[in-house]
């Protein structure tokens, strides 16, 4: 998605996060760890560590592009077309967490990405080929996919495992 500003980028955001955050808050707890809500029998928890992941990488682009690096994009070992192999090592590394632990970070990380573009000008967010490290793009190309677009897309997930559809042959 594209924002035209940088308070735009913001309310985007802080509105698909609250929906998130709502509709999370309305599954019971014990519900967190039952399995089907997506991809490999996926947990409402091991959602919550994959957005987790997914605001702790792109903080970590940011900075090593901020400090003259050039991030591994989407990380080291992984090209953008093996995004699937990525979100299969998130869930492997989370699995044996516990809720609270998921819970706190997801926090964390969602409030340092979004401390992050309130401190930054709406040149450093929206002006194309800023940083070295986005290309030709402006900041917000990967800022909006781990942020307002992946909770949006989260979301729908939810819904979709709470209503009980199927996708693929699985619960979705």
């Amino acid at each position: 998605m594209r924002f035209a500003s940088k308070a735009e980028l913001i309310e985007g955001i802080e509105e698909t996060y609250r929906a998130f955050v709502e509709l999370t808050r309305s599954i019971p707890k014990t519900r967190y760890r039952e399995a089907g809500v997506w991809g490999d029998d996926w947990t409402l928890q091991d959602l919550l560590w994959h957005l987790t992941e997914w605001h702790r990488m792109c903080l970590g682009w940011y900075r090593e592009g901020r400090d003259g690096g050039s991030p591994a994009l989407p990380a080291a070992g992984y090209k953008w077309n093996q995004t699937p192999a990525l979100n299969r090592a998130i869930w492997l590394k989370h699995r044996r967490k516990t809720l609270a632990e998921a819970l706190g970070e997801f926090e964390t990380s969602h409030e340092e990405i979004l401390s992050l573009v309130r401190r930054l000008s709406p040149k450093d967010l929206l002006a194309p080929g800023r940083f070295a490290w986005t290309g030709q793009h402006p900041l917000t190309t990967y800022l909006a996919p781990n942020t307002s677009s992946h909770y949006r897309w989260a979301t729908k997930v939810l819904k979709r495992w709470l209503s009980g559809r199927l996708k693929g042959g699985k619960r979705a």
